[in-house]
């Protein structure tokens, strides 16, 4: 008999129990597990999605109409300011000299200075000259904190040269318009009252017609 028979067999019969424990359909189906990368994206899709995040996130959405915008600002308005952090000392003057009367006078009046000069440049250069440094002239002194601007003093300064544009008799009606403005805004300065009140030539002009 020969010996060899019983190892074959025993070899046949190895073969066949690893095929059935590891052969096609024994295990998980790789072609059906999903791919890590693809459920990855899908997870970060569903926690990035614009409706799970509030207003105002780094993800806000993208999709607002103009009118929802415009109600989303007027709902959220930015922090006024010295909210995130307290101003500092520079801060404060510079607040408190653009509040004053005499600040609020400069900023509208300025350019009719400047105007004056370019009408009456031709026929009375020196007298433009002077319209030009007063405007300088008043410009660095609303730099000065209170307690050491005077202005008073520079009012009647402002107000004799605006006299002496009025008797320029040069002909022209904007720069009556012009002088006239001049003089009213500085006295309502001198009077404690809002300068910005005051109209303009050429707003006055419309409120007669």
């Amino acid at each position: 008999m020969k010996k060899w028979i019983p190892y074959v067999v025993a070899a046949v019969l190895g073969l066949g129990v690893a095929l059935l424990a590891f052969g096609p359909g024994s295990g998980e189906d790789v072609s059906t597990k999903p791919d890590a990368k693809v459920a990855k994206r899908t997870v970060e899709r569903t926690v990035t999605s614009s409706e799970a995040l509030p207003p105002g996130s780094r993800h806000e959405r993208t999709d607002m109409t103009a009118e929802e915008r415009v109600a989303d600002a007027l709902a959220n308005p930015p922090p006024p300011p010295g909210t995130l952090r307290p101003q500092n000392q520079a801060e404060i003057d510079h607040a408190a000299r653009l509040a004053r009367p005499y600040n609020k006078h400069l900023a509208h009046v300025g350019a009719f200075w400047k105007r004056a000069a370019q009408l009456v440049g031709t026929a009375e250069p020196e007298l433009a000259k002077e319209c030009l440094d007063m405007a300088s002239y008043m410009r660095e002194q609303s730099r000065l904190n209170d307690g050491e601007i005077d202005v008073p003093s520079i009012i009647a300064k402002e107000q004799a040269l605006a006299t002496r544009l009025a008797g320029a008799n040069i002909g022209n009606q904007e720069l009556e318009g012009v002088v006239s403005y001049i003089q009213e805004s500085s006295q309502a300065v001198l009077d404690g009252k809002d300068p910005t009140t005051v109209a303009k030539p050429g707003q006055a002009a419309a409120a007669g017609q």
